[in-house]
């Protein structure tokens, strides 16, 4: 059984990976996940969580695919995952600053392919999360921005410039970031100067692994 609408059409779909570009010339490694036959998709780049690019995260690159989506995930750690808590910041440390540049190359990289229509959205798990809120700040060219349990403390007194509508999932269980935190993510995403909706999701006996 599905677990989105069953009435949405379903596409056969080609993935992958790819090697994006940067603008300093190095090569980014990518999971690539799209329809094989259709007209111009809208675009998502998925942003992993600390784990890394895991087997998780490319069947959820391939979900969104089969709906209909051009789909990048950038690997922000050059193929390594994690398997404990330890690992995972050691490679979240590693990566330093470096990640937004990566995710605003593939999100470029969507809105300019010959097969998106050029209507693309950030969507990002835990890390991914926060640097999906980053992407909706920034950037000014985006639909959408989906954020599963990210971290908004780093962005608090920018949320009001975002003009590109952010959904964000927290569960009600969470553990890692404050009740206190999300309500003011909340109360931030309310007082927007642009005409967009923003919306805050507590999802009920979830923690913070969502996948």
């Amino acid at each position: 059984m599905p677990i989105y609408d069953p009435d949405h059409v379903e596409y056969s779909i080609n993935s992958g990976h790819v090697q994006i570009i940067m603008d300093d010339g190095k090569q980014l490694p990518a999971y690539w996940a799209h329809p094989q036959f259709g007209r111009k998709f809208p675009g998502a780049v998925i942003i992993h969580d600390w784990w890394g690019l895991t087997a998780m995260v490319r069947r959820m690159a391939n979900l969104f695919a089969q709906m209909g989506h051009y789909v990048m995930v950038p690997d922000l750690f050059d193929g390594l995952e994690a398997s404990t808590p330890r690992e995972a910041m050691r490679l979240v440390e590693a990566l330093g600053d470096k990640g937004y540049a990566r995710i605003d190359t593939a999100l470029n990289v969507l809105e300019t392919h010959h097969q998106c229509n050029a209507s693309v959205a950030a969507v990002g798990i835990g890390m991914g999360g926060t640097l999906a809120f980053q992407a909706a700040i920034e950037r000014d060219d985006l639909e959408a921005t989906v954020a599963y349990a990210g971290f908004p403390g780093k962005y608090f007194g920018q949320f009001e410039k975002s003009n590109t509508p952010i959904y964000a999932f927290y569960g009600s269980q969470e553990p890692h970031i404050p009740a206190k935190s999300i309500q003011r993510l909340g109360t931030e995403l309310g007082q927007t100067k642009h005409d967009i909706s923003h919306r805050v999701e507590i999802i009920p006996t979830i923690a913070h692994e969502f996948f």
